[in-house]
């Protein structure tokens, strides 16, 4: 039913909460999973002036370092499972939506952390990604699953 498992993180310590489920989904439905991380530098610093030479370097930078951190993740959490990762390049919302989409996953497990003035600002991943989603999608508050 569930053979491929679309996983976006934000690499922060409450996604280890969601992993549990991720790897008893994946378990149960002999899934491949796909971890994957939305790497959105440019929208953030190009409006405000900053050269777009800086704005690679840095976005160059930045891609180096979650590669690291994201590898970390995978091995440390997912031993012995069939996982793919990858860095998306964009809004994240639409990166996962369009991942989803164009890999044919079937089935989005993800986490959503931003409250209150935080999303009523910057909106939330999980809320795009529930509207816009081709298949279901699993949201996990990471803290409830903390206690």
């Amino acid at each position: 039913m569930f053979k491929k498992i679309l996983f976006p993180v934000d690499l922060s310590p409450e996604m280890t909460n969601i992993v549990p489920i991720v790897n008893e989904v994946a378990d149960k439905f002999d899934s491949e999973i796909h971890c994957v991380y939305s790497l959105n530098v440019t929208a953030y610093y190009t409006h405000i002036g900053m050269v777009p030479a800086y704005v690679r370097d840095f976005e160059s930078g930045a891609r180096e370092r979650v590669e690291a951190t994201l590898d970390k993740f995978k091995n440390d959490n997912f031993q012995g499972k069939n996982i793919k990762t990858e860095i998306l390049m964009g809004r994240p919302g639409d990166q996962i939506v369009e991942y989803a989409t164009s890999r044919q996953m079937d089935l989005i497990i993800m986490g959503h952390s931003s409250t209150g003035i935080e999303r009523a600002i910057i909106g939330s991943v999980a809320g795009h990604v529930v509207k816009f989603s081709p298949v279901p999608v699993l949201v996990i508050s990471p803290e409830i699953l903390n206690s």
